[in-house]
């Protein structure tokens, strides 16, 4: 029997070679997303605004005087006392007020340029030819909260990284981001191709090898962002004059920023340490004097 006019060991000799070729194509592409170091990692401009050690300082700040109105919130006479409170914790997460104190409706947010500090013609010159070359509206990390702060000092850490031979100190910035990034979030800005052409992409993938119990975690997304979403309850709550519900939902606020600044004991050990899932804003500032950040 022949296929195509041809014996059929020549047609044989032609599929295995064609499915050799596709399955070292194959290989190689799980070779790229599988495996983050083979893959390069998107860089945006390395901006100066001065040094990481002040910015992680100011973010530590933030984080208690958060914490320090929260628990009077917990005790406040008051639910509009309360919202107030909220939208004070709501700013110092991004820098911004939600608007809701003015208004009902949807709150007020950082656009994705300036939550990444990215623009499009950092990316495929057809793309910024497309929607323009315009700079993020705020460059300032000083303006951008305890994200934007958190993402300045992460961006000159990693930047820092590539020019380390010395294991120890390597390793102590490694603790340092991965307590800092349980805090402000694993996303990280990189790029993709569609069309031939060179966009942007929020990763999470290159952490593909964590354990379940990441992803089902918070940490993952950073849980300065369930301080935000709780402020965001309170203030988009109607209350009436249920103010006991009002300072319930306070406490619960004191709680996740406990978690920001002391961490979670997420293996059971008794200890929290630098490292995924565990490490919050205490062990970021430990690190940091190990690692002379601070």
């Amino acid at each position: 029997m022949s296929y195509d006019g041809q014996p059929r060991s020549c047609w044989n000799k032609k599929n295995n070679s064609s499915s050799a070729c596709r399955n070292a194509i194959f290989s190689l592409f799980l070779i790229c997303i599988c495996n983050p170091i083979s893959a390069a990692e998107f860089q945006p401009p390395l901006l100066d605004h001065g040094a990481p050690g002040g910015h992680l300082t100011a973010m530590l700040e933030l984080v208690d005087s958060a914490h320090t109105v929260a628990l009077a919130a917990a005790d406040a006479a008051t639910p509009s006392a309360i919202k107030l409170i909220a939208d004070d914790i709501y700013a110092s997460v991004w820098g911004r007020s939600s608007g809701l104190i003015e208004r009902t409706g949807a709150e007020v947010v950082r656009g994705w340029k300036t939550r990444w500090q990215v623009t499009y013609t950092d990316f495929d010159p057809n793309f910024g030819i497309r929607y323009g070359g315009l700079p993020a509206d705020v460059t300032d990390p000083a303006q951008l909260g305890v994200v934007g702060r958190g993402r300045y000092v992460r961006r000159h850490l990693v930047d820092r990284m590539r020019g380390i031979s010395d294991e120890q100190e390597r390793l102590d910035l490694e603790h340092l981001i991965a307590s800092l990034n349980n805090v402000i979030g694993w996303m990280r800005i990189d790029d993709g191709v569609t069309k031939a052409e060179r966009q942007p992409r929020v990763d999470l993938t290159y952490q593909w090898d964590a354990p379940k119990a990441f992803w089902q975690s918070s940490a993952d997304t950073g849980w300065i962002f369930e301080v935000q979403a709780q402020a965001l309850n309170i203030l988009k709550s109607d209350y009436g004059n249920d103010i006991q519900s009002a300072r319930d939902h306070a406490q619960a606020l004191v709680g996740l920023l406990e978690k920001c600044r002391q961490g979670v004991d997420a293996n059971g050990d008794g200890v929290i340490d630098s490292v995924r899932m565990e490490g919050g804003l205490m062990a970021v500032a430990a690190t940091a004097k190990g690692a002379g950040v601070l």
